[in-house]
């Protein structure tokens, strides 16, 4: 599955905002070295807003501004951490306030829920698992701070709706880049 990346800067302010594209490459590492290459692509402290897709599956926003802290929202951080992302998502609160479970937390899991009981735990005899791939993981899986954008025009209930809700990553960045004025800019990247 292919990744879609795109930075972006805004220029000016509320209704006369622009948005422009960053021409860097996204490197996989931390919050903070990606925020070090955010905040290197421009020359002040404007915001600087990093988009991640991995096709079919997961969304990310990466933001920083001037020498304030990085600030990453994921929409499904269990899939996210076994992407060539992961070390960015690694330490994100998930959307319970607890750690964000990982691939290998959920196996474990699993593997001590077969051993406790003798039966394999997929779900009931409808076939609903009630989890993502029956790997116990609720279905809220977003990681992060929904709040990262809030200043510029798409809310955490928003966000958080797209992430639970939006079955393809590409369309909840549309919706987003909509709400903040880079829509055309972001389709115009793809």
């Amino acid at each position: 599955m292919a990744y879609f990346t795109a930075v972006l800067a805004p220029e000016g302010s509320g209704d006369d905002r622009d948005w422009r594209s960053v021409d860097i490459d996204l490197e996989a590492g931390s919050p903070d070295e990606l925020g070090d290459a955010l905040r290197g692509a421009v020359d002040d402290d404007r915001p600087v807003l990093a988009v991640l897709e991995r096709e079919d599956e997961w969304f990310a926003l990466v933001r920083t501004e001037g020498a304030l802290e990085v600030r990453v929202f994921v929409s499904d951080a269990v899939a996210a951490t076994e992407s060539a992302y992961a070390p960015l998502f690694a330490e994100l609160p998930a959307a319970t306030g607890q750690p964000v479970p990982t691939p290998e937390d959920s196996d474990a899991a699993d593997a001590a829920d077969d051993d406790a009981d003798g039966q394999d735990d997929t779900g009931d005899a409808a076939g609903d698992t009630g989890s993502r791939g029956g790997s116990g993981v609720a279905e809220d899986v977003w990681a992060g701070d929904p709040d990262l954008l809030t200043d510029l025009g798409c809310s955490a209930d928003v966000l958080v709706r797209l992430a639970t809700s939006s079955t393809d990553p590409a369309e909840a960045t549309v919706r987003v880049g909509e709400l903040l004025g880079c829509a055309d800019l972001l389709e115009s990247l793809r």
